[in-house]
C-alpha cells in the first residue's frame, strides 16, 4: 500500500476520467487472483479413488490375465477400461461443471456496486472498477472495496475480524488505514484508495492459500449413508453367488484337472464377484445429487435467486415459516412523497423562516442520499427513504446539491434503528441549527409543544410511512437546548408488489407461516400486512413488548404472530430463535447491517440483492437479485423440486440394482449362463444411469410442489412410496426375465439372438421406467412440458443400444436384430408403462389426482 501522499487525485473532487485510466495502468485492476486450484488432469485423476472404479480396475487386470491364460481376444479389457474411462469423464464434466457456478458467485462479488466520487459528481461504479485515488464514500452496511486511509469520518466504525480475530468493531480516525474485506458497522466516512487488487493485505492473504474443497450437504451425507448400506448388500450377495458358482461348478465339472484350469476357474469367479458388485452398488448417487445441486443452482439463479451455499437449495425445500421484511421485499422500494403537512417544499431563496423552508433545509442536507443521472434516468445513491425526499425536491424544481454547498454539515448523527431519528448540525449565520427527522412519535416527544398526531393515523392506515421533521437554533456561546421546534411530516408510499398476494396464498397453501418483522408503526404494518393477505386472523405484536416477554411466552406468542412493527434487528433474531426452538425451520429476509445476525442464526438466510448492504449478502445464504417476496416463493418451489428429482433417481436407479443382481444370482442357480456380459452391466449400471442423472435431475418444478406440507429435514430419503415402485417394478422385471429363460423370447431364431433381446428388453424396460418416475408421488407432468431434456437423453440411451446392438457384437456379445425383432422388443416392453397407474391404485400409495393443468 503507497503513502497516504503519494496517492494520485484531489481529496475533494477525486479522480478524473483520464486519472482513472492512468492509475489503472499504473497500479493495476482492483481483482485478486484466486488460490492457485488444483490441475485439470489431478481433479480428473482423483476420481479413480472411488471404490467401485478401484473394483472395476481390478476386473480389467483379472479379464486381462484370463485372456492371456485363454489366449483370447483383450476386447473385454478394453471394453471395461473404455466404460472407466468414460464414467470418470462423466464425473469430471459434472463437477468442473459445478465448480464454474460457485466461480461465477465469486465473480459477482467483484460487481457490487461501489459510490465514489469522480469528476467532482456522485456516482456508483462496480467494486472491480475501483482504482487507487478514487475517493470512496462509505457508512454503515459496506464493504471497504480496497485499501485506503480515512479522510472524514462521523462515528465510523469498522469490522476488521476477517484480518484480527476481534468481534468488536474498531473506531476508525482520520488517516487511519482501511483494509478491503473488512466492513463498515457505524457511520459513514470517506476513503482513498491506495491499493486494489493483489496489492491489498485480502490479495496479499489469498496468494499463500490453497484451494479448499466444500463439505458435504445434509442430502450427501443421506445418500453416502443408503449407497454405503446397498453397497454392503452388494458385497454380501458378491460372497454368496460366488460361493454357489463355485460350489455349483466343483459338483457338475468335478475339480479342475491341471492348474491351469484351477486358475481360470478362480479367475472367472472373481471376474463374477466384481460383476455382481458393479450391478449392486448404485454408483450413480454422488453424480445424480451433483448434477441436481449445479442444476438447481443454476436455474434458481435465472429465477433471481443467487445461492450462496449449497445447502440453501436443499434447505430452503422444508421452510415452514418465512419472516420477511416490508420495504423492498412486500413493496417495490419506490418510494414517493404521497403527502405532506406543506402544500410544496419551499424555494429557500433566502433564511428559512417558514415551516416548508426548514422542511426543504432538512430534506435536502440532513440526509447521506444522493441523486445520480445514468442513461438518462433519475438514479438512486443510497437510502431509498431520503432519496424519496430528494426526487419530491427535484420534482419542485430544487437542486438539492446547491442546499448542501451553502449548508455543509459540522456533524452528524446518522439514523439507527435504536434512535430511530438522524440529526445534522449546520451553520447559519453565527448560530448552530440542528436539523432532526425521525419517527413522529420520537420527534413530538422532543418538541416544546406536544403536536397532534392524529392525523397521521390516517396516512399510517394506508400503509404510508411517515416521517417527522424539527429543528433547533443555539444561539452562539449557549447549550444545545432541549426541545426542538415542530416542522412538520411527510408520508412515503411503497406501493405493494402487484404479485405478493398471489404468492403469499401460495406459501400459507403450502404449509408455510409468513410473517412480517417491521420499523413501521403498528396501523402501517398492519394495513400492509392486511393488504399482502399476511394478517388473517394472527396477532399484531410491537416490537419493544415482544422483546421483554420472557423466553417461554417469547415461544408462545410467535407461534400465533404474524406482524411485529416498531421491531429492532435484535427482535427478527429473538423471534428466528424463538420459531426455532419450536421445531420450525425459519428463512428471514435482511438487509441492513444489523440483520446479520438473523440472517446467520436462521435456517435459510435471504438478503437484499439490490437494497441489501455487503453485511448482509457475506451472512445470507441466499440473495434475492430483486429483492422480492415471490422470488422466495419460488426458491422454496426449486428447492422442493430438488428433493423430488433426487428421489426420482433413486427409484430408477434401485429398481435397475436390484432386478439386475438377482436375475444375475438367479440364473446360474436355475442352470442357464448369467443374463450380462460384464461389459453390458456397465452400460446399465455406470454409463445409462449417469445419463439418467442428467434426464431426471432436470426435472422443472410443477405447481403440485406448493400444495403439500414442507418436507421435514429428517424425514428419510426413501419414502413409502418410493419402497413401493421399487420393489414391485424390480419384481415385475425379475419374474419377466425368469420365465423368458424357460421359455425363450418369441422371434429369435439363436441363442445369441435371445442373448441379445434380453440384454436390449431391459434396457428399453428401464427407459419406460424413467416415464414413470417422472410420475412420482402420484403427480405426471405433461408429456413435454417442463424436461425436454429427459427425452432428449432418453432417445440417446435407445440411439446407443441400437448402435450397441448393431455395430458392437465383439465387445458387448450381441448379434443385429432385424426391424421387426425391434418393433417387438419396443411393443412388449411397453406394459411398463401401465405399472404407475396401478402403483396410484394400490392400497396405501399415492391418490392425487392427476390435472394436467396444475401441472
Amino acid at each position: 500500500m503507497i503513502s497516504y501522499h503519494e496517492i494520485p487525485g484531489d481529496r475533494e473532487l477525486g479522480l478524473s476520467k483520464d486519472e482513472v485510466s492512468r492509475s489503472r495502468d499504473r497500479y493495476g485492476k482492483n481483482e485478486v487472483t484466486p488460490p492457485p486450484k488444483k490441475p485439470l488432469w489431478k481433479q480428473y485423476f482423483s476420481h479413480y479413488d472411488d471404490p467401485i472404479i478401484k473394483i472395476l480396475l481390478i476386473a480389467v487386470v483379472l479379464s486381462s490375465i484370463v485372456a492371456l491364460i485363454e489366449g483370447s481376444s483383450l476386447i473385454d479389457s478394453i471394453g471395461i477400461a473404455s466404460a472407466i474411462i468414460l464414467a470418470t469423464s462423466i464425473a469430471f464434466l459434472t463437477e468442473w461443471k459445478s465448480d464454474r457456478q460457485f466461480a461465477l458467485l465469486d465473480a459477482l462479488r467483484e460487481d457490487t456496486e461501489i459510490k465514489c466520487i469522480r469528476d467532482s459528481m456522485p456516482s456508483t461504479i462496480p467494486m472491480r472498477d475501483v482504482v487507487v485515488g478514487d475517493l470512496i464514500l462509505l457508512e454503515a452496511g459496506d464493504a471497504v472495496p480496497a485499501d485506503g486511509y480515512v479522510i472524514q469520518n462521523a462515528g465510523f466504525e469498522v469490522d476488521e475480524s476477517a484480518f484480527t480475530g476481534e468481534s468488536e468493531p474498531v473506531r476508525k480516525e482520520e488517516c487511519d488505514t482501511i483494509l478491503k474485506g473488512s466492513f463498515v458497522t457505524a457511520g459513514r466516512g470517506r476513503m482513498i484508495t491506495a491499493a486494489v487488487g493483489d496489492k491489498t493485505r485480502m490479495g496479499e492473504i489469498a496468494a499463500s492459500l490453497r484451494q479448499g474443497s466444500r463439505p458435504l450437504t445434509p442430502l450427501q451425507v443421506k445418500l453416502k449413508d443408503l449407497a454405503r448400506i446397498i453397497s454392503k448388500f452388494g458385497y454380501c450377495m458378491a460372497i454368496l453367488i460366488v460361493s454357489v458358482v463355485m460350489i455349483q461348478g466343483l459338483i457338475i465339472d468335478g475339480p479342475a484337472k491341471t492348474p491351469l484350469e484351477s486358475a481360470k476357474f478362480f479367475l472367472d469367479a472373481c471376474m463374477f464377484a466384481v460383476v455382481i458388485i458393479v450391478v449392486s452398488v448404485p454408483e450413480g448417487l454422488p453424480v445424480s445429487v451433483t448434477v441436481s445441486l449445479a442444476l438447481t443452482m443454476q436455474k434458481m439463479t435465472r429465477a433471481y435467486s443467487l445461492v450462496r451455499r449449497m445447502i440453501a437449495c436443499e434447505t430452503v425445500g422444508s421452510v415452514t415459516v418465512i419472516c420477511t421484511d416490508k420495504t423492498g421485499t412486500l413493496t417495490m422500494n419506490k418510494m414517493e412523497v404521497a403527502a405532506s403537512s406543506i402544500d410544496s417544499p419551499g424555494d429557500l431563496s433566502g433564511t428559512a423562516k417558514q415551516p416548508e423552508d426548514w422542511i426543504t433545509l432538512n430534506a435536502a442536507v440532513n440526509s447521506t442520499a444522493e441523486l445520480e443521472v445514468r442513461d438518462g434516468l433519475l438514479k438512486t445513491v443510497g437510502n431509498s427513504t431520503e432519496a424519496a425526499l430528494l426526487r419530491w425536491l427535484h420534482r419542485a424544481g430544487i437542486e438539492y446539491w446547491k442546499i448542501r454547498d451553502r449548508y455543509p454539515p459540522v456533524s452528524q448523527d446518522l439514523f439507527t434503528s435504536h434512535t430511530k431519528q438522524m440529526r445534522t448540525t449546520i451553520m447559519i449565520g453565527d448560530s448552530q441549527v440542528i436539523l432532526v427527522k425521525g419517527a413522529p412519535e420520537i420527534i413530538a416527544a422532543q418538541c416544546s409543544y406536544s403536536s397532534d398526531l392524529s392525523h397521521l393515523q390516517d396516512l399510517a392506515c394506508r400503509a404510508m410511512r411517515t416521517l417527522a421533521f424539527a429543528h433547533a437554533v443555539v444561539p452562539d456561546g449557549d447549550n444545545l437546548p432541549a426541545d426542538l421546534i415542530w416542522d412538520g411530516y411527510v408520508g412515503i408510499r411503497d406501493e405493494v408488489r402487484p404479485d405478493v398476494l398471489k404468492a403469499v396464498e401460495t406459501c400459507i397453501h403450502a404449509g408455510i407461516k409468513v410473517k412480517m418483522v417491521t420499523g413501521d408503526s403498528l396501523m402501517t404494518a398492519t394495513a400492509i400486512a392486511r393488504e399482502t393477505g399476511i394478517l388473517t386472523d394472527g396477532r399484531v405484536i410491537n416490537g419493544v413488548e415482544y422483546r421483554t416477554l420472557s423466553d417461554e411466552d417469547r415461544c408462545e406468542a410467535a407461534r400465533d404472530l404474524q406482524v411485529l412493527a416498531r421491531s429492532e434487528p435484535h427482535d427478527k433474531l429473538l423471534l428466528v430463535q424463538a420459531l426455532q426452538a419450536d421445531g420450525e425451520v425459519v428463512a428471514v429476509t435482511g438487509d441492513g447491517t444489523n440483520d446479520a445476525p438473523a440472517l446467520r442464526n436462521a435456517d435459510v438466510g435471504l438478503a437484499m440483492g439490490i437494497a441489501g448492504t455487503e453485511v448482509a449478502r457475506e451472512a445470507s445464504d441466499i440473495i434475492l437479485l430483486d429483492d422480492s417476496f415471490p422470488t422466495i416463493e419460488r426458491a422454496v418451489w426449486w428447492g422442493r423440486a430438488l428433493y423430488e428429482n433426487i428421489q426420482r433417481f433413486l427409484i430408477f436407479q434401485l429398481t435397475i440394482n436390484i432386478s439386475a443382481a438377482i436375475l444375475t444370482f438367479v440364473a446360474p442357480l436355475l442352470g442357464y449362463p448369467l443374463p450380462f456380459t460384464i461389459i453390458q452391466l456397465l452400460w446399465i449400471n455406470i454409463i445409462m444411469d449417469s445419463l439418467a442423472a442428467f434426464a431426471l435431475c432436470s426435472e422443472a418444478p410443477h405447481p403440485a410442489l406448493m400444495n403439500r406440507k414442507p418436507i421435514r429435514r429428517d424425514a428419510p430419503v426413501i419414502t413409502p412410496y418410493m419402497i413401493r415402485a421399487i420393489l414391485i417394478t424390480a419384481a415385475c422385471y425379475i419374474l419377466v426375465g425368469i420365465v423368458l429363460m424357460f421359455e425363450g423370447i418369441p422371434f429369435m431364431n439363436t441363442p445369441e439372438e435371445e442373448a441379445t433381446a434380453f440384454f436390449t428388453a431391459f434396457v428399453v424396460a428401464q427407459v419406460y421406467n424413467g416415464i414413470n418416475c417422472r410420475g412420482i408421488n402420484g403427480v405426471m407432468p405433461r408429456i413435454f412440458k417442463g424436461n425436454p431434456l429427459f427425452f432428449v437423453v432418453m432417445g440417446l440411451i435407445v440411439l446407443f443400444q441400437v448402435l450397441i446392438v448393431t455395430y458392437g457384437g465383439d465387445l458387448f456379445g450381441t448379434v443385429p436384430l432385424s426391424l421387426f425383432q425391434w418393433v417387438f422388443i419396443g411393443v412388449v416392453t411397453m406394459p411398463v408403462l401401465l405399472l404407475w397407474p396401478l402403483l396410484q391404485i394400490l392400497p396405501g400409495g399415492e391418490k392425487t389426482r392427476i390435472n394436467n393443468t396444475d401441472v
